[in-house]
């Protein structure tokens, strides 16, 4: 081989192409200067990566001219297959600085659906913080399979994907939704996570298509979801940040008209069921609040019965109004095989002191569950309770395992009094090891419903 042979100018061009693929979109567009058969190969690169803008001279004035020079150039009308934007903006220069940036940036989207982009990335983070606004027209595209929007401001126009028939997977996070509508007749997978909703008024959200979906951490009105018959998983998570809780501490309406939670539950329309129906057909469900949430416990008492649901887990919100919600899942979820709970503090007002729980029908749940795990972080009287709920709707004892201190053991077994005798005088001096032991033994000796009932315990100890 001859020295200072070029042999990567010798490979195929689409493998060329993927190189360029990987680079930054200013470092592609350099390699026209490393050989006269270099000069054109950034124009047909199949992917392009933006990044900046800040480390530019001069921010976005000189690197919004280079985007829009680039687009353009793109040989022949070379299809995209992806296109990322991935923007860090400065805006330095005061007010006039955002319109100028959001007329580049609504620019950019629209030339890269032109080039037939299948998978479109746009992340732009602002300082000062603030989302940086879509135009409210509908994004309209043949070929968009794939959207990542980070950090924008949505509207009704840019939130309705009917023009877009071959989206099927959609990503907002740290956006500010600024509509009442979303849809997408064709869309498949969801995940919308640490965005903003309307304080005084629901999304309606339309995706009948839906496979997959995650909502994750978002803050303002619950969203009222439409019928998903295709749904398959959906992953839930309720934090702090929602409008949906009542200032009274209740969880049906409180009618106090100082109430925001509760004045504007319904606005604008009049409505029964808000979330909890548009996951009916779900096969594989988390749901995750805080026990305060109220549109949980509220939709139960419209929602259709989960016919289709074999996993759930439900975190921290279920133990809210006497575990009514863990009653309500056992006896309309004919299929459930696998229940996880995760159980957490709930406020005094929330939670009614229950003296007894009196045997109820067999759930519908118990003939296909295979097991109920609990994790928790000690034994506590909220899971005695559940514990009572379980066996009051025929769940027998040898389904519950109950994940606890990093222990995970059987909540009956043959071995478990001799390793609780064994843990009891290892650790006897750390206090909140043998309370647990001591609320466990209590439960034994206070249920005699159980098999081999209370004396089985008190002889061994």
């Amino acid at each position: 081989m001859a020295s200072g042979a070029d042999r990567i100018s010798d490979l195929p061009e689409g493998v060329l192409h993927h190189i360029l693929s990987l680079l930054p979109a200013q470092d592609a567009v350099r390699t026209c200067v490393l050989a006269q058969s270099w000069r054109h190969h950034w124009r047909s690169a199949p992917a392009v990566r933006f990044a900046g803008c800040t480390g530019w001279a001069g921010g976005v004035y000189t690197f919004g001219p280079f985007v829009d020079g680039l687009l353009r150039a793109r040989r022949g009308g070379a299809p995209l297959d992806s296109c990322d934007f991935d923007l860090d903006v400065d805006l330095d220069l005061g007010r006039y600085d955002v319109p100028k940036m959001e007329r580049h940036v609504n620019g950019w989207i629209r030339r890269a659906l032109r080039r037939q982009v299948r998978d479109l990335r746009f992340r732009v983070s602002v300082t000062p913080r603030l989302p940086c606004a879509l135009e409210d027209r509908p994004l309209a595209s043949e070929h968009l399979t794939r959207l990542e929007l980070v950090g924008v401001k949505g509207n009704a126009g840019v939130l309705d994907f009917s023009c877009c028939p071959a989206l099927e997977d959609l990503r907002m996070e740290d956006c500010d939704v600024g509509s009442t509508e979303m849809h997408s007749p064709s869309l498949k997978r969801l995940k919308i996570r640490y965005c903003l909703f309307y304080c005084n008024f629901r999304t309606g959200m339309s995706f009948p298509s839906l496979v997959s979906f995650e909502f994750i951490t978002n803050a303002g009105r619950v969203p009222m979801l439409e019928s998903m018959p295709s749904l398959e998983t959906a992953t839930v998570r309720f934090d702090h940040f929602y409008d949906d809780r009542c200032s009274n501490g209740r969880l049906d309406d409180c009618g106090d008209a100082s109430c925001y939670g509760c004045y504007y539950y319904y606005a604008p329309d009049d409505y029964d069921c808000v979330f909890l129906e548009g996951l009916a057909e779900v096969t594989d469900l988390t749901l995750s609040a805080y026990p305060d949430l109220y549109v949980f416990t509220r939709d139960l008492e419209w929602c259709p019965a989960f016919s289709k649901l074999k996993t759930l887990v439900l975190s921290k919100w279920f133990v809210s109004d006497e575990l009514s919600a863990l009653i309500w899942f056992l006896h309309n979820a004919p299929l459930l095989e696998k229940l996880t709970l995760k159980p957490s503090k709930v406020r005094s007002n929330l939670m009614k002191t229950v003296e007894s729980y009196k045997s109820l029908e067999q759930s519908i749940a118990a003939s296909h569950l295979q097991i109920v795990e609990i994790i928790c972080k000690d034994v506590d009287e909220i899971l005695l309770k559940i514990l009572k709920v379980l066996k009051a709707n025929g769940i027998p004892q040898e389904k519950i395992r109950i994940q606890c201190s990093a222990l995970l053991v059987p909540v009956q077994n043959p071995l478990l009094i001799s390793q609780l005798t064994y843990q009891r005088n290892k650790f006897f001096s750390k206090t909140s090891y043998v309370s647990s032991i001591h609320l466990i033994l209590w439960y034994f000796d206070n249920v005699s419903c159980w098999n081999k009932g209370s004396s089985y315990f008190t002889d061994t100890f």
